[in-house]
């Protein structure tokens, strides 16, 4: 097999994935990988790990709302549509939470918004307000409604307010200019123990048409190219927690600075968005997050029995035992004998070893040699 020069190490070995893999790998690890794709901007790679983990799972609304995200990307606003609605109807049988339902209206006024029906988008925007008001990136979005309502929405209502005209005549065509395309930047990121850094490399932005929120699973990126054109990143949800308040971003010559500012400090995060495929923290083996009684255990340390000393080391500790046990004259007996009968013989008897030189008396099967 010939593989590409510039192929990635992606889950599980390279970042193909085999036509069955869908018997190979689970829905949630289809999923994860496809998360990796779309974070790289490999829109078309996503795409097809998106549906096989809908293949395997075809009941999951995140699914379908992801898949949808990449259709919009790919600026394929039809079956983005088709993708949010699939979503709706799957957590409205399985009766969703409020805030999943949010989302899904939300994504499917996203893709109304991109095909230019622009009222229709708004019922839906409306209808995810009403259901999670604190929905993520919904007042960017309610934001460029209200910024063509005066331009584009307008053309439509006017048919039915206008007096002096009948139902039937057609409206004015409006003469604004078309919805500004969504276009792609390259992007990256990187960590340190307080920061997660998410750079967006697009040259010559003003500082106030960027828009950001941050929130504490999710980051919402709108940007006003210089070209008029519209460039969007919406993360979703963010592997680890962030702290929004600390939260910044900076808009230099060549790129937008985002930092994330990590909750949880020293933590390593292995993914971006989606769940995180590594350990969170590793701990050095001496380290605990429990405080120590340090009282307590020099009482236990104390304790302790000591180790027995065994060998000559036990020999010297017996020998400094009697030693500091004994008068006078045994200590002299001991040193006396002991050098004397080099090492041989321990007297503590000083009557006995004083009255001449203690011999050498090497133990049984030994013969006491000189050194010359």
């Amino acid at each position: 097999m010939v593989l590409k020069k510039h192929f990635k190490f992606r889950y599980p070995f390279f970042s193909f994935v085999p036509r069955n893999a869908q018997y190979l790998m689970s829905a949630s690890d289809l999923f994860t990988q496809a998360n990796e794709a779309f974070f790289e901007d490999d829109y078309d790679e996503a795409l097809q790990l998106y549906s096989q983990a809908i293949d395997a799972d075809s009941e999951n609304p995140e699914f379908y709302l992801k898949r949808g995200i990449v259709y919009e990307k790919l600026k394929k606003y039809d079956l983005a549509l088709q993708d949010a609605n699939k979503s709706l109807a799957i957590l409205e049988a399985q009766q969703g939470s409020r805030t999943q339902l949010a989302k899904a209206h939300l994504r499917r006024g996203i893709a109304l918004y991109h095909s230019k029906q622009y009222s229709e988008a708004k019922k839906e925007l409306s209808a995810s307000k009403e259901l999670n008001p604190a929905e993520k990136t919904l007042s960017t979005w309610m934001r460029r409604w209200q910024f063509l309502k005066s331009d584009k929405v307008p053309a439509t209502a006017a048919s039915s307010t206008t007096t002096g005209r009948s139902a039937s005549e057609p409206a004015p065509v409006s003469t604004a200019s078309a919805t500004p395309v969504t276009e792609r930047a390259r992007h990256d990121w990187f960590q340190n123990d307080q920061f997660v850094v998410v750079e967006v490399f697009i040259k010559g932005v003003q500082k106030d048409s960027v828009d950001i929120g941050f929130h504490e699973r999710s980051l919402s990126v709108t940007i006003k190219m210089p070209s008029g054109s519209d460039y969007s990143l919406e993360l979703e949800p963010l592997t680890h927690e962030i702290d929004p308040s600390q939260s910044k971003f900076t808009v230099l010559s060549t790129k937008i600075e985002i930092k994330l500012k990590k909750k949880s400090v020293g933590t390593k995060w292995g993914m971006l968005e989606g769940e995180d495929v590594i350990p969170q923290t590793i701990s050095a083996p001496w380290t605990s997050n429990k405080p120590k009684d340090w009282s307590a255990l020099d009482k236990e340390l104390s304790s302790e029995e000591p180790e027995k000393p065994e060998g000559e080391q036990a020999l010297n500790a017996l020998f400094q035992q009697i030693y500091g046990d004994a008068d006078e004259n045994s200590r002299r007996a001991m040193m006396k004998s002991f050098v004397e009968s080099n090492g041989t013989c321990l007297s503590t008897n000083w009557d006995e070893v004083s009255k001449g030189k203690v011999e050498t008396k090497p133990p049984e099967g030994m013969i006491a040699k000189k050194y010359t």
